[in-house]
């Protein structure tokens, strides 16, 4: 039986599992966490990262922090981490020193969590990836590439705002139309497709819902269940004669260069700091497409 995470299905397998999850084309309002689950780190993750992740908005709706349950069985926790990279925002890895190998007395970090860095990089944007820590001593050559930050954990006070700050200098960096899986899709749109976009993209923008009122034999007919295969746009429920439809993240910014073209297209929407007063209210649960 398939998990269903925010209307896709994730079945318990890699690694085609990461593959099948990553080309469909959804964001969540998450940022991944990797991170040792070690007692120690307990403070930091709920005084800093999780404070720091949630002052961010994105599309009116703040962020949230996602971190694999080490309680989970091990088909599981790799299932849920190929989905949390492959659909977060972006992935905040801390790469903090752990201790130091007995024999030689250099320093080493959680390898577990440079697995997630792996995967994450081998995947993702470099603006989408962000490393943090709590040393000054050498890290790996091969992600020395990588923006990183050395942190002061034990002030929330001055470091849920730096924190916050370079979260948002990561995620305003992103080119979204940039992303492989935007090329790849585009590349493969048919006529029917691109005309459905074309008359649907200029009346309904982002997060707006719409009903298709297409009879007969229009292109849309056969467009509309490949662009909800391609995860360019998705149902989120129905009218009362018929089935409503929204944009994904990425399947509008597809839309806008589908329709408009052009090279310099920024990512959308730009993210913002949410106000140190701003009142938080519950999102609703998710539930499997229709």
């Amino acid at each position: 039986m398939p998990l269903w995470t925010d209307g896709i299905a994730v079945l318990p397998m890699y690694p085609n599992t990461y593959l099948r999850t990553y080309w469909q084309m959804q964001m969540r309002h998450e940022i991944f966490v990797a991170m040792s689950f070690d007692p120690r780190y307990t403070d930091r993750f709920n005084n800093i990262i999780k404070p720091a992740i949630r002052n961010v908005v994105i599309g009116g709706r703040a962020l949230e922090p996602k971190r694999v349950d080490i309680s989970k069985s091990g088909d599981s926790i790799l299932t849920e981490i190929m989905d949390g990279v492959a659909h977060s925002q972006m992935v905040l890895v801390d790469v903090s020193t752990i201790g130091a190998d007995k024999t030689t007395g250099n320093p080493y970090r959680n390898g577990n969590v440079m697995y997630e860095l792996g995967l994450a990089l081998a995947c993702r944007q470099p603006p989408e990836v962000l490393l943090i820590r709590d040393d000054h001593d050498p890290i790996l050559f091969d992600v020395t590439v990588i923006p990183h930050k050395t942190l002061d954990f034990t002030d929330p006070s001055k470091t849920v705002p730096q924190l916050t700050t370079l979260i948002l200098d990561r995620l305003n960096e992103r080119r979204i139309i940039e992303d492989t899986r935007i090329m790849i899709t585009l590349a493969a749109l048919g006529p029917e497709e691109l005309e459905y976009l074309k008359a649907y993209y200029p009346r309904c923008g982002s997060g707006v819902v719409w009903q298709h009122k297409g009879t007969g034999n229009s292109g849309s007919l056969v467009a509309i269940p490949r662009l909800l295969d391609a995860r360019v746009i998705q149902r989120v429920g129905t009218f009362d004669d018929g089935i409503a439809y929204t944009w994904t993240l990425l399947g509008y910014e597809l839309a806008r260069r589908a329709v408009e073209g052009g090279p310099n297209f920024q990512s959308v929407p730009t993210a913002i700091a949410l106000p140190a007063d701003c009142a938080r209210a519950p999102l609703p649960p998710s539930n499997p497409s229709t």
